[in-house]
């Protein structure tokens, strides 16, 4: 690796851990332990297990979505083994390696276990981001309306008009993937000449890309259909979490919880966002009127207990096809 390219690397790592200290710091500041642990050793078993088994179960859905944007170079339909496994590699890889080096890995070993390319694999994930990205603030659009947090009329009115537009951006997605030559032209009339106009018209043609699958409305359907499956089916696992804590809350509260989460671990972090999520988890349930010592057990114990499934899956999987692994990892920068 160059010399730039390790520092890069090592301030990222040394942002990202020194982010995550700070979000514990702040998550558990105000936080009884001995209290949280009370509520930790009292929630109830059978909701909570629940919960892990459909937050574990959220992840092979993502396979028939992925299939539809990730095609063999002749067009055919990939096998969804070979998918499933490297979606369980990259999860699991994010949980105990820094940088999202997940992703890269995912993409590597589907590249390794199908006759993909890298690029389109990679390309395929940066959809998948933008997309979850659409659905998840979509459904926190309609959760902010929705539940408890809707009292106020200015909150009411700006999640609406938050929710509004990501139907719109996702609407536009789907048009652009459509034209994707004409959308490239205006995207690139639209900013100055130089350098990083290029590179970010280049970026976006290769989202635009990745996007193909939406040209064709038989494909585009069920991916837009399977995010939102995704994304409410992963809201009814902090639901059922709900229950095991005996917090009165709506599924919109989940909707919301959800959405907060994934603006808090889009932050640089440690590995499986370690204190991101804790924090995340505490702001949203603060919202509804549920304590400090309440919220932080619940994010420690949604965290580590939906953690350890996906994580011992990924390792399976790993082990599983580790002659392709080994191919896979060995030119990882």
């Amino acid at each position: 690796m160059p010399p730039d390219r390790r520092r890069s690397r090592a301030l990222q790592l040394a942002l990202g851990v020194t982010v995550s200290v700070l979000l514990i710091w702040l998550a558990f500041r105000k936080t009884d332990f001995d209290v949280m642990w009370t509520r930790v050793r009292t929630i109830h078993t059978l909701p909570m297990l629940g919960a892990i088994v459909i937050a574990t179960l959220a992840f092979p859905l993502r396979v028939p979505r992925w299939r539809q944007l990730l095609r063999a170079p002749d067009g055919s339909a990939l096998p969804a083994r070979a998918l499933w496994d490297a979606i369980a590699i990259g999860f699991a890889a994010n949980n105990v390696i820094p940088l999202r080096t997940g992703e890269v890995l995912r993409a590597a070993a589907i590249s390794r276990l199908t006759p993909v390319s890298f690029a389109a694999a990679a390309s395929s994930i940066a959809v998948e981001r933008v997309l979850d990205a659409l659905t998840v603030i979509t459904l926190l659009g309609i959760g902010l309306v929705s539940g408890g947090l809707a009292t106020s009329g200015g909150i009411a009115t700006t999640a609406q008009r938050l929710g509004a537009l990501c139907l719109v951006a996702l609407a536009l997605a789907i048009v652009a993937a459509w034209q994707r030559d004409t959308a490239l032209r205006l995207f690139e009339r639209m900013l100055p000449t130089g350098p990083f106009a290029t590179k970010l018209v280049a970026f976006v043609d290769n989202v635009l890309r990745g996007l193909s699958a939406m040209r064709d409305p038989r494909r585009a359907l069920p991916v837009i259909a399977w995010s939102f499956v995704i994304w409410l089916f992963t809201a009814a696992a902090f639901f059922l979490a709900f229950k095991a804590f005996d917090f009165p809350l709506p599924y919109s509260a989940a909707l919301v919880l959800q959405g907060i989460l994934m603006i808090g671990i889009a932050a640089p972090s440690a590995p499986s966002a370690a204190g991101a999520f804790e924090a995340a988890a505490v702001i949203a349930l603060t919202l509804y009127g549920i304590d400090n010592n309440g919220s932080a057990a619940y994010g420690v114990t949604y965290h580590v207990t939906t953690w350890l499934p996906i994580t011992a899956l990924g390792a399976a999987s790993a082990w599983r096809n580790r002659v392709a692994m080994r191919r896979a990892t060995a030119p990882l920068p």
